[in-house]
């Protein structure tokens, strides 16, 4: 390895400093929580319970489904330092008896079905809060308005699920300024490689969601199992794929402010089962100004993008400006790896990992925003990279996905 100039050295060693004063480095203002805000009880309507099931017959006996105790246990077993429970418009599981825990922070909420066949995960720091489904009869922006002054937050969920028939079509069907206060996408729904041309019969195309996102929605990015069946624990049981959130404390209430702040981090697997940890920093060159996921640098300047990981070692690292391009991929090979680039003023940079080149995701950050310019003596042009795509050995690159017709921004189903 050649020894580093001494530019690169006073760039790195201002980096250094300015990182120790980030929140999660150094002197720490709050903690990562590792966790799942979509899994579903015996309480949802498409999970078997047994023969006592109230609303699911024993001919769907595959669709046997684990009580709010036993996701709970299992969410402990994985790792898991919190779990939302999140029933089809029904609210029985937070206050069953099982729903309890020594260990896990528990984030009371539930998975609610708005017009159009939109599911959106709606989330309280209480249990007291929602003694039931909050209603939505006067539209989704008064919804929205209960839920966030209850101290909420709500997800649009699986932005691409249901257009098996549409090829890339959104089937999000809110609208622009409705979605636009949505407090998170979820853009990693089950398994990443479940994609309407491979597997028709469950097809979130997470590829699709992620991108759509990432281009048009300011705000987290979160994943998570969407578990219903027991039989699908071994792949896409709790915290399969795990939404990491930087908390300003370990509660519930913690967990929803750390989403809203927009600090998250996404991993195909939970802490238990090995599954990478990515984070994010941008540093300011002419300033030693740093911002962490979900934060802000200003654009147009030099800038370095400071990425930590651990157990990634041999995975393809890449970092994502502005949602379309690839401005830096390389094998991981130690816990840090430092990128000096320059963000355009507007734009937005998020790192991820890949098991295989433009396929296979492990891990994905929430974005870095370039807001402002930084000043004229040290602006410099934006770096370039070559578009993003995720098509994989054999696959032809993929269109960008197109935009449902009752929108021209913004975020999921």
């Amino acid at each position: 390895m050649r020894p580093l100039s001494r530019r690169e050295f006073l760039y790195a060693a201002a980096a250094t400093a300015a990182l120790s004063k980030l929140p999660g480095a150094g002197a720490r203002e709050g903690v990562w929580l590792a966790g799942d805000l979509h899994c579903h009880s015996v309480y949802s309507h498409d999970v078997w319970s047994g023969p006592e099931d109230d609303n699911t017959g024993y001919e769907e006996f595959y669709t046997h489904g684990h009580t709010p105790g036993e996701q709970i246990a299992l969410a402990t077993l994985r790792g898991l330092d919190f779990l939302a429970i999140t029933d089809h418009n029904r609210v029985e599981s937070i206050h069953a008896p099982d729903y309890v825990s020594s260990s896990l922070t528990l984030v009371p909420g539930y998975e609610h079905s708005l017009p159009g066949s939109d599911h959106a995960g709606v989330f309280v720091p209480r249990r007291d809060l929602l003694p039931d489904v909050i209603p939505a009869g006067n539209g989704t922006a008064a919804w929205l308005d209960e839920i966030h002054a209850r101290g909420g937050m709500a997800i649009c969920n699986h932005p691409f699920y249901g257009n098996e028939n549409d090829g890339d079509a959104l089937a999000w069907d809110q609208s622009v300024a409705d979605t636009q206060r949505f407090d998170a996408v979820e853009v990693w729904n089950s398994l990443w490689l479940t994609r309407h041309e491979l597997t028709p019969v469950y097809e979130p195309d997470n590829h699709l969601a992620v991108r759509w996102w990432d281009t048009t929605f300011r705000g987290a990015a979160t994943g998570a199992s969407d578990n219903h069946w027991k039989t699908l624990d071994p792949t896409a049981g709790v915290g399969q794929p795990t939404t990491w959130v930087y908390a300003p404390t370990n509660s519930a209430a913690g967990v929803i402010a750390g989403v809203q702040a927009g600090r998250t981090t996404i991993s195909w697997q939970p802490p238990a089962l090995g599954g990478p940890f990515l984070t994010l920093d941008v540093v300011e060159d002419w300033s030693g100004r740093a911002a962490m996921v979900g934060g802000s640098v200003r654009g147009d300047g030099q800038h370095l993008a400071v990425v930590t990981t651990r157990n990634a070692l041999g995975m393809t690292l890449r970092l994502v400006a502005n949602g379309t391009e690839v401005v830096h991929e390389s094998r991981v090979t130690s816990s840090r790896t430092e990128v000096p680039l320059v963000l355009p003023s507007g734009g937005r940079l998020r790192a991820e990992l890949l098991l295989e080149e433009r396929y296979a995701l492990t891990a994905l950050t929430s974005p870095v925003y370039a807001d402002g310019r930084a000043p004229a003596k040290a602006r410099r042009e934006p770096t370039r990279g070559r578009p993003l795509t995720y098509d994989g050995s054999g696959f032809a690159a993929l269109p960008a996905p197109a935009l449902h017709p009752s929108m021209s921004c913004t975020c999921a189903h």
